[in-house]
């Protein structure tokens, strides 16, 4: 089983407004708890109040474990981390899990946003301060967190970086989660079909509106109707609208997701807050 939490879904940058209240201002993080373990996807600020929740959760004691797999390091996807509370209490562990980028590995990419030049909190990647804290470069794209297997594969985003889909399995229940990429080849979409064949929720970049999407090709972003296409193509069961543009607010939100209600699939936008239980069935 998979239970799934949004804890942040807004794209680029935070946008805590009135007219995004119901959608939310956080960018990316998702929590999905297994019987066993506390995994998150992306570190976005949203991940600074999944924390806060976690301190209420074994975590304030430094007996909390948790595992955060990165997509990418633009800074959307991570900015969150100096901010996560738990990881300045003793004893907690983390382990944090994504790819570098060309010279420059996971952990340098990290501890350089933790540099006092930019960041106003201590750095706990320090092994001195605050929890245990392992970075770990995924070399093999495919491997297993206690009872979950995840696949990773590396998916189009912007030209030079590199970005990473995932796909958890654990009993019946599977997720797909492609907060960031453009299809501009037929190529590009083999990763995310992979990734996204037959899971029970696919959860899916849609920073742009279709109609809005022909001058913002190349821009590294995928509209609604590319993610309700790949989620057909995969057999998907049901998509969730990810990464919304910072500057559309929650009635635009509602608007595209009503666009979409005449067919027979299942689409929603993700809304932070909300849970899902994945093979509760089984």
């Amino acid at each position: 089983m998979l239970r799934v939490k949004l804890w942040g879904t807004r794209g680029t940058v935070s946008t805590p407004v009135a007219g995004n209240a119901r959608y939310g201002g956080n960018t990316p993080c998702v929590e999905v708890r297994t019987d066993d373990d506390v995994l998150i996807l992306d570190a976005g600020i949203g991940l600074h109040w999944l924390g806060e929740s976690l301190l209420a959760d074994g975590f304030s004691r430094g007996e909390g474990c948790a595992h955060i797999l990165v997509s990418h390091t633009h800074w959307a996807h991570i900015q969150g981390i100096p901010f996560c509370n738990p990881m300045l209490v003793a004893g907690n562990r983390f382990t944090i899990y994504g790819r570098g980028d060309g010279d420059n590995s996971l952990e340098g990419l990290l501890l350089g946003q933790m540099d006092s030049a930019f960041c106003p909190v201590p750095n706990f990647f320090d092994d001195r301060i605050g929890a245990g804290i392992t970075i770990s470069e995924i070399e093999a794209l495919e491997f297993d967190i206690g009872g979950t297997h995840v696949i990773a594969r590396l998916v189009h985003h912007v030209s030079g970086a590199v970005c990473l889909g995932y796909r958890l399995e654990n009993g019946s229940a599977s997720l797909a989660y492609i907060p960031d990429v453009e299809y501009l080849e037929e190529d590009h979409r083999g990763p995310s079909l992979e990734l996204a064949a037959g899971v029970d929720l696919l959860i899916h970049d849609a920073h742009h509106t279709a109609a809005e999407y022909a001058p913002h090709r190349g821009c590294g972003h995928s509209s609604d109707q590319d993610a309700v296409d790949l989620a057909l193509g995969a057999g998907a069961g049901k998509v969730l609208l990810f990464h919304h543009h910072p500057d559309r607010d929650d009635d635009g939100i509602d608007a595209v997701v009503t666009s979409h209600r005449n067919g027979d699939f299942p689409v929603e936008a993700a809304r932070e807050g909300e849970d899902y239980v994945l093979g509760a069935d089984s």
